[in-house]
């Protein structure tokens, strides 16, 4: 079958149909540049699990950018034609979306489900997680999700259960989130998580008390 030419392709239809189309292709030039025989390898694994593969390592990849504080989107070069597309396609963003809503569509956070997918662990065990503080979960709209950032080996999941349980069952998981990937001053400028990467939990574990103890304060008086 000869390849279609660009006027016979169909066009995405939206923003998004246009960003998933730039992204797949990027990440196929990408593997074949890094490794032609690694790539054809590829094509012999079923749709389900190359699917599967590439998500997993694509939270994880945005778990590990939380921690190292950094901004994908910003230092993303996409190719003017697709700038000019998503200009064009795209309904300025008001200011006022919801601070989750906004983690969740960057990737930052996942369907507790898809985090059981991607680590292999059952819901029986991820409630036994929770139950132990050992991670935590961030609600919105009536469905949890989980930070991608437990996706990342670059911190022990003990480092993380000391430091979730300083913060205390009244630092609700939005406030941990903002605990942990917002610079402070007394870490030098770093955020909680990146102090973890480095295995530093003695200093994170004194901020997360002086945080919890700042918190406590604001809660209303019974």
């Amino acid at each position: 079958m000869m390849p279609l030419s660009s006027r016979q392709r169909p066009k995405p239809s939206s923003l998004e149909d246009a960003r998933v189309e730039y992204v797949i292709h990027r990440a196929a030039v990408a593997a074949v540049l890094a490794d032609p025989e690694g790539a054809r390898k590829l094509l012999e694994l079923s749709d389900e699990e190359l699917g599967r593969l590439f998500k997993n390592r694509i939270w994880q990849t945005m778990g590990t950018a939380t921690i190292l504080n950094l901004d994908l989107q910003a230092m993303r070069d996409e190719e003017e034609r697709l700038r000019k597309r998503v200009s064009r396609i795209s309904k300025p963003r008001t200011p006022r979306e919801d601070e989750r809503s906004l983690l969740v569509r960057k990737g930052k956070l996942l369907r507790a489900e898809d985090y059981c997918r991607a680590t292999g662990v059952s819901e029986k065990k991820l409630n036994r997680y929770l139950a132990s503080a050992r991670i935590f979960t961030i609600e919105l709209k009536g469905e949890s999700y989980i930070p991608a950032f437990f996706l990342s080996p670059m911190i022990h999941r003990d480092a993380f259960a000391k430091v979730i349980r300083r913060l205390g069952e009244s630092t609700s998981g939005l406030e941990k989130w903002r605990f942990l990937t917002t610079p402070i001053g007394d870490l030098g400028g770093s955020t909680p998580l990146q102090f973890l990467a480095m295995e530093d939990v003695t200093a994170v574990m004194k901020a997360a008390r002086d945080f919890a103890k700042r918190n406590a304060l604001q809660l209303p008086k019974p």
